[in-house]
Formats: C-alpha cells, sequence, structure tokens
C-alpha cells in the first residue's frame, strides 16, 4: 500500500488508530449500530438509552473498553449474539452511505512523517478503513491495516494482537521507537501490553502514546491509564514526533 520510493525508517513506526483518530466516524458508526441493532432485535431500540442520539452514543461507548464490552454490557447481548453482530459488522458498513472524513491537517503530518512506516490498527472494519484512506489519497502512506475482522473477536484491543500482527506486516524486525495514536484510553492501553509483549521477548522497543482529542470528549489526562502526550490538532502530532525525533 506504500507509495512507490517513499523513504522509509524502519527503525521508527507509527501505529494509528482510526476511528477518531485518523477518520470522523462518529455518525457514521452510529447509524450502523442502529441498524445493526434493529435488524437484531426486531427495531426495539427504545430500550437502549445509549442510542437516543449519536452525541449520547459517544460519550456512553468511551465507558467501554471496547465494542465487545459495549455490546454485552450496555446492550445485554450475550457472548454469542455479540459474536454474531461483530462478524456481520463488515457488510453493514459497507451498505452505509454516510461518509467518514478523514481530520483536516492530517495529509501534512504524513508528509511530515513520511521517513516513518505506517500502520493501522483499529476495531472498523479493514475494508471501510482502506476505503476511507483511499478516498482522502493517504492508503498509499500505511504500509499495513489491521481491522477487527483480522483478529480474533475475542482478542481486540487492549489486547496487544493486532498491534503486533501490524508490526509484523511492517518490518522483518521490531522497530526500535514506535507512537502509538488513538483517540481512546484503550489505545493506550494496548500501546503499553504491546510494549509488555515485545519486551518479553527480549525485544527493547520503546512504545510512546499519543492520545488524540479532535472532537469533543473526556480528557485524556484524566483516564485511569494516562498517555504520554496529548495531541488538540493534527498539527500537534507533527510537534509532539518532532520533539521526540520521531520524525526522521
Amino acid at each position: 500500500m506504500r507509495d512507490e520510493g517513499t523513504p522509509a525508517d524502519p527503525g521508527v513506526a507509527f501505529i494509528w488508530d482510526f476511528d477518531g483518530t485518523l477518520a470522523d466516524t462518529r455518525l457514521r458508526n452510529y447509524r450502523i449500530v442502529r441498524r445493526l441493532l434493529a435488524d437484531a432485535t426486531g427495531g426495539a431500540l427504545d430500550r437502549f438509552p445509549a442510542l437516543q442520539t449519536p452525541e449520547h452514543y459517544e460519550r456512553v461507548q468511551r465507558r467501554y473498553v471496547n465494542w465487545r464490552d459495549l455490546y454485552v454490557r450496555e446492550f445485554g447481548l450475550s457472548e454469542e449474539e455479540t459474536d454474531k453482530l461483530g462478524a456481520r459488522w463488515s457488510e453493514y458498513q459497507m451498505a452505509e452511505p454516510t461518509p467518514a472524513m478523514v481530520f483536516d491537517g492530517l495529509p501534512e503530518v504524513f508528509r511530515g512523517l513520511r521517513a516513518a512506516v505506517h500502520g493501522v490498527v483499529s476495531q472498523n472494519a479493514r475494508s471501510q478503513i482502506i476505503r476511507t484512506l483511499e478516498a482522502a489519497g493517504l492508503a498509499g502512506r500505511f504500509g499495513a491495516v489491521i481491522g477487527y475482522d483480522s483478529v480474533h473477536l475475542e482478542r481486540q484491543k487492549p489486547a496487544a494482537d493486532g498491534f503486533l500482527a501490524c508490526l509484523a506486516v511492517l518490518s522483518p524486525d521490531p522497530p526500535s521507537r514506535i507512537a502509538c495514536v488513538g483517540d481512546h484510553e484503550t489505545d493506550v492501553r494496548c500501546a503499553r501490553n504491546a510494549e509488555r509483549a515485545l519486551r518479553g521477548r527480549g525485544v527493547a522497543t520503546e512504545v510512546v502514546s499519543i492520545a488524540v482529542c479532535f472532537v469533543p470528549g473526556d480528557d485524556p489526562m484524566a483516564w485511569t491509564e494516562r498517555p504520554d502526550h496529548v495531541a488538540h490538532t493534527p498539527a500537534d502530532i507533527l510537534r509532539i514526533a518532532r520533539e521526540l525525533r520521531l520524525d526522521g
């Protein structure tokens, strides 16, 4: 997927979340979840307070570790029902017409970070991630895209499986420095779990977590698992990368 001829330093990698980090998917995901649960429950959505408005859904889903946790604890679904709905997420994603736009300013960030290798680890569908990146002209910047459907349903973030799978595609040897960029506490936990897993293999890789808050939400510094850095705008990511000498 990477642009031909683009210089890259496999010693530095950026692992990006997708929803709320690369693209504003709030309205799109809200509509998909409503359709998914409507079909699963026969249309009885009134019993789910979290689905009242897109804004309310955004606040509620941030309370949970991942989408499986949300479906079981907030929507009262069984593990088996959750697995069945998860298996259909890609289908609903590809059928949903609501656009998901890449955040303004990110193309400039990727030009500034062109010396690093980049990958995506997300709980969205891989096909939708690639489609969004292609529409924004950014697909060539990424050497690997790992969606929820690339990882076992029970091993979603914050488990490190997707993160490690992404690294395996990006480079035969783990980079010495990695920046994990995401908008949820789960991304920070995933970064720390990945660093522990790598060190358990004898790999002395440093993983730096950068929390983004491009849209209104909670304060990353109030999370139980605090990030190493916070970016309020895409330009902040480039600034942090330069301060840490992650820009090559």
